[in-house]
């Protein structure tokens, strides 16, 4: 078969409603994140990825070196995000076929919830991998549509979620709450039974359950190949089943989770807390319409399974709190919560005839400025990361200029950064809601931070000291004299290394 045949063939096999998600979603997305893509911003782990292979099997990350070839291991903005942006696409035409969306300004508002949520502008702060993860997104998605249009799909849906936990285990929130969204549809639209019902989670759970363990084998093999042991960050290494004690204590995180991302901190009101209070009393109001209209409250069974579908959301936007108790939630890993806003959409698009014109109407409007917040949210942020690095890149530039002045300079092999600035860990900035990866002041603020960034931006190389050698210099006279930067003793040099005191 030739090019041309073939890209003919193809052009007869793709729904006009595909194309259709596909182009809202990679043009919508475009618009919204054109500054961060034609900007080359960095962020405190940027610094070290430059050029990486993504090879963090101690994250258990172990196929993310593979999703994230494709464009290469280089932090280039352009290409991983247009790669991103490809994925999303593709995962919006994926749920076009999940829940069998009809009307057009349905798949375009679902499309555009999907790329302006505030987890894609916090992973693209951390551009470096962003393409990795959301092909994670992808193959999540694509593991739910086959498990849902084929009676053996949960087959090739497994090996999907194996490869998504292998490149970023916090997807799979995303993946549960695509599947009690599609349940609650099932029940609220179909005649399917709680039997077929039960049937299909059947499959599902044979998806997620020897998907799962198809990718503990291969990260345990792998790990063993390459003699790495898991990680203690976030709770990685301490990754279990909960007893009764963190059962508690998990269910009681995710509620407080649950509450914070729609409405905390309650000393502020904002426009994003004012939409998130409509699109719940709107999302109430519609689901007692729809029981009530379709007498649902006859058929306990489909009720009860409902509820336990709503009640559960909560519990699975934050599903990790309960496998270790030292995870710190931050925006990445809250993917399953843009979900939550498709549902006036997915409510809309199934019961337009049963909905009057101003309902239909209030859907609409809600989720469209919803979706013009977000993008506003994401802007501001991309502002703030473009503030933090002329500060910090002009910050780096004087210490450059300093150590270059010291009169030995040309013995100098190491650097020893003593200190920090003031809220130097702060991870996030009070927006509505908290965006991991922006700061509004340095980005950086380890002494392996400045050494990386010395070198790959200002080509002075200078090996980072150990911690021996910095508690050495740290209690030394010579240290206790120092003055605090910007003062002029505050860099000097000890032997052969460049010492700066931060205060």
């Amino acid at each position: 078969m030739y090019p041309d045949h073939f890209i003919e063939l193809i052009k007869t096999k793709i729904k006009k409603d595909w194309l259709f998600a596909f182009c809202s979603a990679f043009f919508t997305g475009l618009i919204i994140h054109l500054f961060r893509l034609t900007n080359h911003l960095l962020t405190w782990d940027s610094v070290y990825n430059f050029h990486d292979p993504q090879n963090i099997i101690h994250l258990g990350r172990c196929f993310l070196t593979l999703s994230c070839g494709i464009g290469s291991y280089y932090d280039l903005q352009w290409i991983n995000g247009l790669l991103s942006l490809v994925y999303l696409s593709f995962t919006c035409v994926c749920l076009t076929e999940i829940f069998s969306l009809q009307s057009k300004v349905s798949i375009f508002l679902i499309s555009a919830l999907t790329v302006s949520f505030p987890t894609v502008a916090s992973t693209f702060a951390y551009m470096y991998t962003a393409d990795g993860y959301f092909l994670a997104m992808l193959f999540v998605t694509m593991a739910v549509l086959f498990t849902v249009q084929r009676r053996r799909g949960w087959i090739g849906g497994l090996f999907l979620i194996a490869a998504a936990y292998g490149s970023y285990q916090a997807y799979i929130s995303y993946a549960i709450m695509l599947i009690l969204t599609w349940t609650v549809l099932q029940l609220l639209f179909t005649e399917t039974s709680v039997r077929d019902t039960l049937r299909y989670w059947g499959r599902f759970l044979l998806m997620g359950g020897l998907g799962t363990a198809l990718y503990l084998i291969c990260n345990k093999i792998l790990s063993a190949i390459e003699g790495i042991a898991a990680s203690d960050y976030n709770g990685i290494s301490t990754m279990s089943l909960p007893d009764g004690s963190r059962l508690v204590q998990a269910v009681r995180d995710c509620i407080i989770d649950f509450v914070y991302f729609f409405f905390g901190p309650l000393d502020t009101m904002n426009l994003y807390k004012i939409l998130n209070a409509a699109l719940m009393i709107l999302l109430a109001a519609l689901l007692i319409r729809l029981v009530l209209l379709s007498k649902l409250y006859r058929n306990l069974g489909r009720l009860a399974m409902i509820f336990l579908c709503l009640a559960a959301m909560p519990f699975v936007c934050s599903i990790i709190y309960f496998l270790s108790p030292e995870v710190r939630y931050y925006m990445l890993m809250y993917a399953g919560f843009s979900v939550i806003y498709m549902l006036p959409v997915l409510l809309y698009d199934k019961a337009v005839l049963s909905f009057s014109a101003l309902t239909s109407w209030l859907c609409v409007l809600l989720t469209a400025v919803t979706i013009f917040n977000f993008a506003l949210i994401s802007n501001i942020g991309y502002l703030y990361m473009k503030a933090s690095n002329e500060m910090t890149f002009a910050l780096t530039n004087r210490m450059v200029d300093r150590i270059e002045q010291l009169e030995d300079y040309d013995s100098l092999e190491k650097l020893c950064v003593i200190g920090h600035f003031e809220e130097y860990d702060t991870i996030s900035l009070n927006l509505p809601p908290a965006m991991a990866g922006i700061r509004d002041s340095y980005f950086i603020s380890e002494q392996a931070h400045f050494a990386a960034m010395m070198d790959t931006y200002f080509g002075l190389k200078l090996e980072s000291c150990s911690d021996e050698e910095r508690t050495e210099i740290q209690t030394g006279d010579t240290f206790k004299q120092m003055g605090c930067w910007p003062a002029k003793d505050s860099v000097i040099q000890i032997g052969d290394t460049a010492v700066i005191r931060i205060e």
